[in-house]
This record gives C-alpha cells, structure tokens and sequence, in this order.
C-alpha cells in the first residue's frame, strides 16, 4: 500500500461520518495530501501543509491534520484553510469554495454544550454539527446542554 493510499485510508472514515468531504477537485486534494504525507515523514506527524512547521510537536500541535480550526473554518466558509476538507455543499458543487482567513491564532469562538437527541452524543462547539458522528442525523437534531 502506497503511503498516499494509507493516509487516505486515515482520514476518509472520519469524514464523511463527520459530514465533511475531501475538496472535490481531485488535483487540489492530491497535492494537499502528498504534502500531508511528506510532513508525516519529515516531522512524525502530518502537519498541514498550508503552514510552517516548526518541527516541535508541541508548537505545531494545533496544525496538525484536522487542524484545531477546522470545524470552525468549515461551519463558516464551507472549506477548511487549505482546501481539504469541505462542506456536503462544495463537495455536491452547491458553493464554491472562497479565500478565507487563516486564524490559526485567532481567538476562538465561545463553545457550547450540544446533546443529540437521538444517541445521546455531546460535543462542545459553537454550533451542533452538521451530522452527528456516532448516529449520523442532521444538526437539527441536536439540542443545548447544560451540566
């Protein structure tokens, strides 16, 4: 199995449950998991490729792929900062994928409790997710929640 193949192989099962979808431009995602790869090998780990690495995990930790602002870039701009991951709307060519900001170190929005109504799921985000990882309903089915 390629090293390429066995990234693939890492993430795909993650993301589709999780609502999201590899960028459908085929050439895009290629190069961006190529560098995904080339990273892992480099540094242990696969850090973004959009970004400098330093070569310290503990420094680069944030950054390493899914990114700790991914759900947020993709609740926002339907895509994450460099283009991997996108929303059920760009991957079914519904919006077209845009420049957005990197805010690696930008503050993050406030979380909130969210309980899914039918598994019994919580996460804490600032919105529910588009679809709940464990049962697979839609974000409308997830409620606030308060300890």
């Amino acid at each position: 199995m390629s090293d390429m193949t066995a990234m693939i192989n890492k993430l795909k099962p993650y993301l589709e449950k999780r609502g999201y979808f590899f960028n459908p431009d085929e050439d895009m995602t290629t190069a961006l998991l190529e560098g995904l790869v080339v990273n892992e090998k480099r540094y242990g780990y696969p850090f973004c490729p959009c970004r400098l690495a330093t070569g310290d995990v503990n420094l680069d930790r944030d950054a390493i792929c899914p990114c700790n602002v991914r759900d947020w870039d993709i609740n926002e701009f339907n895509t994450c900062f460099c283009g991997l991951y996108v929303s059920r709307e760009v991957f079914m060519q519904k919006k077209a994928i845009q420049s957005i900001p990197d805010r690696r170190n930008s503050p993050k929005p406030e979380n909130k409790l969210w309980r899914c109504q039918v598994c019994g799921y919580i996460c804490a985000r600032p919105h529910p997710p588009d679809i709940c990882p464990i049962c697979g309903v839609s974000h409308d089915r997830f409620e606030p929640y308060t300890v």
